[in-house]
């Protein structure tokens, strides 16, 4: 089960890493406090995440129970004095008989290691919690930082436009004052450079709260002013057959798992809490009246007329099926999970590519024949601002696009656990 922690641990820090692979543009972090990389974003985020600092108080307070659990009953000692303060020859402590015994309880059916068995089930539930915890802290932060880089290139592609409608606004201002088109095709433009220009503002907004709760990862104010990735680099698809394989060893399946450990070491505890316990005792008895010594011997258990346990047993077994019922229910709920997320990534990979091959070519073709037949009077105003909107609309769907790749192999990664993108992978320990 350790090799297992161990390897899940693993799982985690190499899908994050490869995720970071996939967004940074270099390996070299910066002196300066002006930009943020991926990879110091999580290392701050584990070191000092407030959603990561309750674990190790959890491992301390069951590190304790396992103490408990371990230790065996406490011997008794046991004094008696009988036939004193009587008539006749028990008068005073004439007759007396003093007994000083010792007894030790002897607990049957394995009831100790059964109850440090529960307690490293729970240890054992509570490290793949923390393990689960800890990834989603982790994908957590990688999201926020994906989608402070989508507002980044959101703001770039805004200030582009605002660029483009400027030099459109110039050109209209050119032939109205020439006469050529009237101040009805000045007043439509202005109206879009001002559009862009709040959208500008309202997308710089939108950036400051991205950066807020990136910082709010690891519990700080924002000390960064920019972000490093290029959301143009696009993970390579996983194999179908790797999602497969990996849903044996995802954190969510290691968690039910460890769960059923867990109720079956609650199961097998009330067990042998139905194995009645055994006392020995020994000891010395004075006989004052004969002025001599013997040695006493006992021995006690309960009768077993009917099971006082059956009750907490029923209910026990019952909790452990519906944990292995609850494990199979799991298994297919994140199998079918899995394979939603890869067929939507699959989906944005191929628009992607579409986007780029195909629409953004055309759209930048009619944009310049649109702009040239304006010009030369073939084409009037309307014509022209249809062209620059479609043209911004593919541009932002491509961004759009790109950032659905990202997050959706960052989801997958997450629900499995492990790094999807072998090519990756391969690259960044060749180089």
């Amino acid at each position: 089960m350790n090799d297992q922690k161990i390897l899940s641990a693993n799982r985690v820090i190499i899908s994050l890493i490869i995720f970071s692979l996939l967004l940074l543009t270099s390996t070299v972090r910066a002196d300066s406090q002006s930009s943020l990389d991926l990879t110091t974003a999580i290392e701050r985020t584990l070191l000092q995440s407030p959603r990561l600092q309750q674990f190790p108080y959890q491992q301390r307070v069951l590190e304790a129970q396992r103490l408990q659990a371990g230790l065996p009953p406490n011997p008794q000692i046991q004094a008696d004095v009988e036939n004193v303060f009587g008539t006749g020859e028990s008068r005073v402590l004439s007759g007396a008989e003093f007994t000083l015994s010792l007894s030790q309880l002897i607990e049957m059916g394995d009831k100790r290691l059964k109850r440090v068995d529960l307690v490293d089930a729970k240890s054992s539930q509570i490290q793949q919690d923390f393990e689960r915890q800890r990834l989603d802290t982790l994908s957590d932060v990688t999201m926020k930082f994906l989608q402070g880089l989508r507002i980044d290139a959101l703001l770039n592609w805004n200030q582009q436009r605002i660029q483009i409608e400027q030099q459109a606004l110039d050109v209209i201002n050119q032939r109205a004052a020439a006469g050529a088109v009237g101040q009805a095709d000045v007043l439509r433009m202005q109206l879009l450079v001002e559009r862009s220009k709040a959208r500008q503002q309202q997308l710089s907004g939108e950036r400051q709260l991205a950066y807020q709760q990136l910082a709010a990862s690891w519990g700080e104010e924002v000390d960064f002013a920019s972000l490093e990735g290029k959301l143009q680099q696009l993970p390579t698809l996983p194999k179908r057959e790797m999602l497969e394989q990996a849903i044996s060893q995802s954190p969510t399946y290691l968690q039910s798992h460890a769960l059923i450990r867990l109720r079956e070491a609650q199961l097998r505890l009330s067990e042998a809490q139905s194995k009645a316990d055994i006392s020995f005792g020994a000891g010395i008895r004075r006989l004052e009246a004969q002025n001599d010594n013997a040695l006493v011997f006992s021995f006690s258990m309960p009768l077993q007329l009917y099971d006082r346990n059956q009750g907490n047993i029923a209910a026990a077994h019952a909790d452990y099926e519906a944990g292995m019922l609850q494990q199979q229910l799991t298994q297919t709920e994140l199998r079918m999970a899995l394979l939603e997320i890869y067929q939507a990534m699959l989906n944005n990979h191929q628009q992607n590519d579409r986007l780029q091959q195909t629409l953004i070519p055309l759209t930048q073709k009619l944009l310049k024949q649109t702009e040239a037949g304006y010009q030369s009077g073939q084409y009037n105003v309307l014509q022209w601002i249809d062209a620059q909107i479609e043209a911004f609309s593919v541009e932002r769907e491509l961004i759009e696009a790109q950032t659905a790749v990202h997050s959706q192999l960052l989801e997958l990664e997450r629900l499995t656990g492990m790094p999807l993108s072998s090519s990756m992978f391969t690259t960044s320990f060749q180089e």
